[in-house]
């Protein structure tokens, strides 16, 4: 990925511009070299796909575990070592009876804090009382490869025209569930535990191009509709 490259490039750059400045080196080979990041554009599931999602029938247990973690974790911006390694000590309740998720990102260890939103609070109570080794929330079994291929199968019973992944999830959650609903972009950031807001801000550019999109598309069709006399 674009985003990773420029990343561990600018570690390169300062690596071998701390060599030149202390004369290890004769010459800074990355002088006057940059790299501008190119972010491709991250997948997300509409409301319509994510609630076909959410009511699609399926054919056995197991998928319907899948199923589940895809939308909890599209309803609190988990990734999936998130919500593989998240257990019951991790679901604090506050004084007005409301569950939040604290916790720290496995990728980063960057704390993030989110409350429960309806539809995760429903999904939590379903899979609370089942007493799981290691306190864990959800019984989780297989790679990420392994839940991609089952989510597959929840895709074509539910319709949907691709093949999710469960990072989509989290890119649902910062798209459809919150910067489309006007929770603010610092609120985001914060609740999918980003070290940076250049990195939250990727996806309000998104939605910003899914915006001007829809609105082309509506100008183009209101064309068709409204007169306004010469």
């Amino acid at each position: 990925r674009s985003g990773t490259i420029h990343s561990t490039l600018k570690k390169l750059k300062l690596m071998t511009y701390t060599a030149y400045k202390n004369g290890w080196i004769a010459a800074d080979p990355f002088a006057g070299f940059y790299v501008r990041p190119e972010y491709s554009e991250r997948r997300y599931l509409s409301a319509s796909e994510l609630q076909a999602v959410i009511d699609v029938r399926l054919p056995n247990y197991r998928t319907g575990i899948n199923r589940d973690a895809f939308v909890f974790c599209a309803f609190t911006g988990l990734s999936h070592a998130d919500v593989v390694k998240l257990t019951h000590a991790d679901i604090h309740t506050d004084d007005n009876g409301e569950r939040w998720i604290i916790d720290r990102r496995q990728k980063t260890g960057t704390q993030f804090r989110v409350k429960l939103l309806p539809v995760a609070e429903m999904l939590y109570e379903r899979y609370k009382d089942m007493h799981l080794s290691g306190d864990r929330v959800f019984p989780l079994k297989g790679t990420y490869n392994t839940l991609n291929m089952s989510l597959r199968h929840v895709a074509r019973h539910a319709g949907l025209s691709f093949n999710p992944t469960i990072h989509m999830a989290r890119h649902t959650f910062a798209t459809t569930v919150t910067l489309t609903q006007g929770v603010p972009l610092e609120t985001v950031s914060k609740m999918l535990g980003h070290k940076r807001i250049t990195t939250t801000q990727i996806y309000a550019q998104i939605t910003n191009d899914k915006i001007g999109r829809d609105i082309a598309a509506l100008s183009e069709k209101l064309n068709g509709i409204f007169k306004v006399a010469q």
